[in-house]
């Protein structure tokens, strides 16, 4: 498995510039700065993850960019949801914490 920094540094651009959007779009006050930091954590690892990791074996290398690119799109999707739509903070962590957990054991298994 190889990283690139470049991709890494631009992965994690990406997701602030995400995440501010996310602040500034926010409708709930109380969710405002947990939606803030904790997408653009989740977003910074599974675009990182997508955008800057290579795997040698050629086959796994395209299953798990495939992979990645449809969680990284799923994650961007809910939290831009979470930011339009009034959800409660459990909920909120329940389901970004369910997607990247999937995200991190599926990453795991191709890696292997």
């Amino acid at each position: 498995m190889k990283i690139n920094p470049f991709l890494s540094v631009l992965s994690l651009l990406l997701a602030a510039l995400i995440a501010y959007a996310l602040y500034y779009y926010c409708k709930a006050e109380d969710l405002r700065w947990l939606l803030t930091i904790g997408g653009g954590i989740s977003l910074f690892l599974v675009w990182a993850g997508t955008l800057a990791v290579r795997l040698e074996n050629k086959q796994r290398n395209v299953n798990y960019k495939v992979m990645s690119s449809l969680f990284a799109l799923i994650i961007t999707a809910v939290q831009i949801v979470f930011a339009f739509h009034a959800v409660t903070s459990p909920v909120y962590l329940l389901w970004t914490g369910i997607l990247l957990i999937i995200w991190l054991i599926l990453a795991y298994v191709m890696a292997k």
